[in-house]
């Protein structure tokens, strides 16, 4: 048996304007463009992977069960079947309030004022 000669092609550089495309052909071939409008995407390091910003705090989560599909949607779009993906998910970070012991019973109390009553009873609750 003869062996079949094996063309290799190489793809062209994958270009920020392609790659928004492809994300948009995706999300509505895959009927994912709610889903996918929740997210930006960029190109990474050595343009072998993709960034994809989340701009909604779901979307990590909701994206995690059609990553596989919509990756293998891109890479065929583009010619680079090793593509992969980086999901930068969105946190929402709180300021943190540190109360003392005194400022935190007043501020009970205030809600619950049957609590000084309770205070007069175990006067070493706080200890």
């Amino acid at each position: 048996m003869a062996a079949q000669p094996k063309l290799q092609v190489e793809a062209k550089p994958l270009e920020q304007a392609d790659l928004e495309r492809y994300w948009k052909e995706t999300a509505d071939e895959l009927n994912l463009t709610e889903l996918m409008a929740a997210a930006t995407v960029s190109i990474g390091e050595n343009n072998r992977t993709i960034d994809i910003t989340a701009t909604e705090t779901w979307f990590a989560t909701d994206f995690r069960p059609h990553r596989v599909e919509v990756m293998q949607s891109i890479r065929k779009k583009c010619g680079m079947p090793m593509l992969d993906c980086n999901v930068i998910p969105l946190f929402i970070s709180k300021e943190t309030i540190i109360y003392t012991a005194e400022e935190k019973f007043r501020a009970m109390a205030d809600r619950n004022p049957s609590i000084v009553a309770m205070r007069r009873l175990f006067p070493e609750i706080d200890l």
